[in-house]
């Protein structure tokens, strides 16, 4: 039986920095942190909205979106929105 192939993550990580531009890890940088901060504020505002702890959040298998108003549909929205056009960007700049 063959060993499968070793992977090696920092030789990784210096392929991926090497082979793309600053610009466009900015903005894969900047279209991560929008998706993630973004989010985890929507999330923890919204159960601030209906009363509970804002880390309720981070109980495994608590998605609030049942319990969501219009105003934080379009928070979502605009967030996925904006986070795709940023990764867009980064894949066409050269």
């Amino acid at each position: 039986m063959d060993k499968p192939a070793h992977v090696d993550p920092a030789g990784f990580l210096e392929k991926i920095f090497q082979a793309n531009s600053t610009e466009t890890l900015v903005l894969v940088g900047l279209g991560m942190a929008v998706w993630l901060i973004g989010g985890n504020l929507l999330v923890a505002r919204h159960y601030r909205r209906m009363g509970k702890s804002a880390w309720s959040g981070l109980k495994p298998f608590a998605f609030p979106f049942k319990d969501f108003n219009s105003r934080e549909w379009i928070v979502l929205v605009a967030l996925a929105i904006t986070s795709l056009l940023l990764f867009g960007f980064a894949i066409g700049w050269r």
